[in-house]
């Protein structure tokens, strides 16, 4: 994987490139009167950066300072928390609001830790600076918007700190492929289709386990015909979610053997 240097965006897009924020993610304006729509649309503009595959390090501020974070308009990455050498990622897209620089300055603290960025398919971000701020104050409708977007975001990682209190480490795996449904998963007639390419060390990540883990625990999910992974890396979920996750039975090594054999 490249790894990008600390705030370097794609030259392919410059940064004095510029974007209308409501007409990228309409969503944020569906509380402002149809009377003022045009105009906050024209208003609402700020900064464009893009970003290519690869390990991007906590932004430095370029330019103006990006105080309200940036919004995702397009793309992939996971945000990797490395604590005592091991790493947890979070999956971000589309519509979610990341921390601005400022939120990274390290004080000293007794637990130390690292955050970086890693762009898994290549990503657009508004750099929601002090300009876009000044303006944002007679959109208090955004406003509302932008800080609900927050709060969905908090509740996702709870939900998440929590599916890494289930075990088997199948079960996790399981679970986490329907959560990631719930916003990347499309309904087609085989099953949900999660276009995610994810491979086993960052599913492993995502489930806080070891990768071999993640490998062995990923042939009795996909045995159990509950999930299958396509030949371009997706994945294909079949049937409802479980209800009742303490009443899965995982296959034992014998018969993992007899089914891939057969």
């Amino acid at each position: 994987m490249r790894v990008l240097r600390r705030g370097t965006p794609d030259r392919g897009l410059a940064d004095a490139d510029r974007v209308r924020v409501l007409e990228q993610d309409p969503e944020l304006g569906l509380r402002i009167p149809a009377d003022s729509i045009t105009r906050a649309r024209k208003e609402l503009c700020t900064r464009l950066q893009a970003f290519e595959c690869g390990i991007w390090e906590v932004p430095d501020d370029d330019g103006e300072p990006a105080r309200l974070g940036y919004l995702v308009l397009e793309g992939l990455l996971g945000r990797d928390v490395i604590l005592a050498g091991k790493t947890c990622t979070e999956l971000l897209g589309e519509s979610d609001v990341l921390l601005p620089p400022s939120a990274y300055v390290r004080e000293e603290k007794l637990v130390r830790y690292h955050v970086q960025w890693h762009v898994i398919e290549p990503v657009r971000l508004a750099v929601l600076d002090d300009a876009f701020a000044r303006r944002l104050t007679e959109w208090p409708q955004v406003t509302s918007a932008l800080f609900e977007r927050g709060m969905r975001r908090a509740l996702r990682m709870s939900v998440h700190q929590a599916l890494l209190q289930l075990s088997p480490v199948e079960t996790r795996l399981l679970v986490l492929f329907w959560f990631l449904a719930e916003r990347w998963g499309h309904v087609t007639p085989a099953g949900i289709l999660l276009r995610l390419r994810l491979s086993h060390q960052l599913l492993g990540q995502l489930v806080g386990s070891q990768r071999a883990s993640v490998t062995t625990a990923l042939q009795r999910v996909c045995a159990s015909r509950m999930v299958d992974r396509r030949s371009d890396g997706t994945w294909l979920l079949h049937g409802p979610p479980p209800d009742e996750l303490a009443q899965l039975h995982w296959q034992p090594r014998d018969l993992l053997a007899a089914a891939a054999n057969g």
